[in-house]
């Protein structure tokens, strides 16, 4: 995938409430199993909103250790927050959760990206990212 990087991009995050950082010169940490150290090379800006995804009603349940749990034979989606448009953003940090209800209910998933591999301070806590998954 060829991307053109002399346009500044306008990219949001629908997600966590929060900015996301993102990092480079990560070293993957096997003990952790994510990357940790590197420094912050971009902040994307929190929207002020998150996107989300209804599903459908459970259609069962199970008992396990005594507790009744709802469950579905597979997951529907009913509902997707409306994607914002071009003009807000170029692209859009969403959940893996909004993007998969996206493409079930036929709604063009091409400006949406999810955080990639993640990065963690030393007791573990996520932190930011080192990269995007186009969707």
């Amino acid at each position: 995938m060829e991307t053109d990087n002399s346009k500044m991009l306008n990219v949001k995050s629908f997600v966590g409430g929060h900015d996301i950082k993102v990092f480079d010169g990560c070293s993957f940490n096997l003990e952790l199993r994510k990357y940790t150290g590197g420094e912050v090379i971009a902040s994307i800006p929190y929207s002020g909103r998150m996107l989300s995804a209804k599903t459908a009603q459970n259609d069962g349940e199970m008992n396990i250790n005594g507790t009744v749990i709802p469950v579905r034979s597979n997951q529907v989606f009913v509902y997707a927050d409306p994607v914002p448009s071009a003009e807000e953003c170029d692209y859009c940090v969403v959940s893996a959760m909004y993007v998969s209800a996206c493409k079930s209910l036929g709604i063009d998933t091409s400006r949406l990206l999810t955080i990639g591999d993640t990065v963690a301070d030393d007791e573990g806590r996520v932190i930011g990212c080192i990269n995007f998954n186009r969707n």
